[in-house]
Formats: C-alpha cells, structure tokens, sequence
C-alpha cells in the first residue's frame, strides 16, 4: 500500500533525486514560457490600439509643423499657458505630456523636489480656477 518516503532506502533516494530532477525541470520551464511570453507581448500591440494608434499619427501629423501652444484649440487654456512663466510651464507640460516624475524634473531644473510639486500643483489649481471661469 503507502509507504512512507523517509530517504534511506535506495528506491526513496532515487525516487527523490527524481523528484527534484522534475521540480527543477517544470521550475526552468515555466520562467522560459513566461519569458518568451513577455517578450512578445513587449512587441505586439493589438488591433484596436493599433488602430486608435495610426488615427492619431495621422492626426499629429497635420500639427506637428505648429508650436505646442497653437495646436491647443481651447483658447482659455492657450491664453492661460502663454502668460505662465517659462519654468512653470515646463514643470507642468513635462509632467503631463512626457510623464515624468517631479524629482526627474526637479533634478534637471537644479530645484528641490518640494519646490517642484508645489509649481506643479499650484499650476493645476490655478488652470481648473480659469478653465471653469472662477477668477
């Protein structure tokens, strides 16, 4: 019937060497699959998004020519942009448009990061306080 693999006996030592011989086996395998698994997901994108992708080249490419601030089409935004100071706007469109972090931006401006967020944030207040007509 079922007997207890306590490793002494020839058969138990072989029985585990097998054992962890498979466990090691199915172990690399798996991180393998996975790998090759992420790696091809990295470079393919699917229909929809590919899609929604080409359509907005398409549409990038009819500004691409026009400064940033003309491709905006809602005036309040553009008017509130242009009376911004240079470093403020460039705290603000680097975190928003390039996604980078506040200390990044911080470190790059040779300003502290508190000094960083607060421009940031400040700018975004102020934005919302004049988009909605607050003033």
């Amino acid at each position: 019937m079922w007997e207890r693999n306590d490793g002494t006996d020839e058969s138990n030592i072989m029985q585990n060497k097998f054992t962890a011989y498979l466990v090691t086996a199915i172990r690399r395998r798996k991180i393998q699959y996975m790998r090759a698994k992420m790696q091809t997901q990295q470079y393919e994108i699917s229909l929809e998004i590919q899609g929604n992708y080409m359509s907005l080249l398409i549409e990038s490419d009819i500004n691409i020519a026009l400064p940033l601030l003309e491709q905006l089409e809602n005036m309040k935004l553009r008017q509130s942009l242009e009376q911004t100071k240079i470093r403020d706007l460039h705290i603000f469109l680097a975190k928003t448009l390039e996604g980078r972090s506040l200390a990044e931006i911080a470190a790059e401006l040779g300003i502290g990061y508190n000094t960083a967020a607060s421009v940031y944030y400040r700018m975004v207040a102020r934005l919302k306080k004049e988009l909605r007509g607050d003033e």
